[in-house]
């Protein structure tokens, strides 16, 4: 999900930012997630959203400045203005919201922004890291307005007595998984060790097996997660299967690290109840 360039970090694609964004859509910019990679008219929407008072929201994001967004956008609103989806949902008496993200912005964009007769909303963001954490800002460019969210946690570092150095673990096959090297051994250990039977999964080689058993993880633990997982056999269509897991696993660490690895869960459900779907999409 992540990467370092020069010391700087960056999304490591557009893909992984767009993935972010949609984790965090209303925390970030208080919008209810309609569609991911919509299709109209032979372009593709990065993020359809609403907004509090049911307004269809556009987003474009970029990974790189991008002196085209406006244009690309302008289609956008275009298309679906003609198509109007999801009708049950928006209210299209209200003006359509078109909201571009991106690193920074080419000033072409500013002066397609200037003399058009839409309206636009530009936000950047920055990743950087403070201590063991990487935080992403979005900044309204408009409103000055700056919001501030944890990308990766990295206090299991500081927490967690592992041998193996703590290099960042990128999991391309999910295209969101961004963990360190410590979380993956403890997941795997308390996961896939001990449970794999049950998640209806193959067990780990037994070589790996042996290393993940000599760390010397505690066999009592207390914070408490579940994975649903489907089952035909029941009449609900699943079952959910309890894991414990030391008290220093986040719950988006624990969340993007069974999506990578537990190819039969469905939802991944917190210490407190809130149930977690296991979206995966394939881009079109």
């Amino acid at each position: 999900m992540l990467k370092k360039v020069d010391n700087k970090w960056q999304f490591a694609s557009e893909n992984n930012l767009e993935d972010f964004v949609w984790s965090r859509l209303n925390s970030l910019l208080g919008l209810s997630g309609l569609k991911r990679q919509y299709r109209v008219y032979g372009d593709t929407c990065d993020i359809l959203a609403l907004d509090e008072n049911s307004r269809l929201v556009i987003l474009e994001l970029k990974n790189v400045e991008d002196r085209y967004i406006v244009q690309q956008l302008t289609r956008y609103y275009h298309s679906l203005l003609d198509e109007k989806p999801f009708q049950q949902q928006v209210n299209y008496e209200l003006p359509i919201r078109l909201i571009a993200v991106a690193p920074s912005f080419h000033y072409h964009n500013w002066i397609d922004k200037k003399y058009h007769q839409l309206s636009f909303e530009f936000m950047t963001f920055t990743l950087s890291q403070q201590q063991n954490e990487v935080y992403l800002q979005l900044q309204n460019l408009d409103t000055k307005e700056n919001i501030q969210t944890t990308v990766l946690n990295g206090s299991l570092i500081q927490k967690t007595k592992v041998s193996q150095p703590q290099t960042l673990v990128i999991t391309e096959s999910s295209g969101t998984a961004t963990y360190t090297r410590a979380i993956d051994n403890i997941l795997s250990y308390y996961v896939l060790v001990k449970n794999a039977h049950k998640l209806g999964i193959p067990e780990l080689e037994p070589s790996e097996i042996e290393r993940l058993n000599n760390l010397g993880f505690p066999n009592k633990v207390s914070k408490l997660f579940k994975i649903r997982v489907k089952e035909t056999r029941t009449k609900s269509g699943y079952r959910d299967i309890s894991i414990r897991v030391p008290s220093s696993i986040g719950v988006w660490d624990f969340h993007w690290w069974v999506k990578a690895h537990v190819p039969t869960a469905i939802e991944t459900i917190t210490p407190s109840g809130r149930r977690h779907s296991l979206y995966r999409y394939s881009r079109g």
